[in-house]
């Protein structure tokens, strides 16, 4: 079982989000707290983002970085697409 640790940044934008959507995030952080990579849709960045992975919903993006020898994920930005690669 990982631990899944989530930025004061990506908390805060995840409180603003509507009921719907806050849910659906919510539940994709309970999964990465059974298994971080097999998600699917989970893509490796690369790059300046190299060790980072994303999670693509619709138009919001999950990017985390997976401690495999301590099992924590800690979830660095929820944005929409065009904000969370800044």
């Amino acid at each position: 079982m990982n631990k899944v640790i989530v930025h004061h940044r990506a908390a805060k934008y995840l409180r603003k989000l509507p009921v719907p959507e806050k849910e659906r995030i919510k539940k994709i952080l309970k999964k990465l707290e059974h298994s971080a990579l097999d998600y699917p849709g989970i893509k490796k960045m690369t790059g300046e983002w190299a060790g980072y992975h994303r999670i693509r919903l619709s138009n919001l993006r999950v990017i985390f970085w997976y401690d495999e020898s301590e099992h924590i994920v800690y979830i660095d930005h929820i944005a929409p697409r065009g904000d969370a690669y800044k």
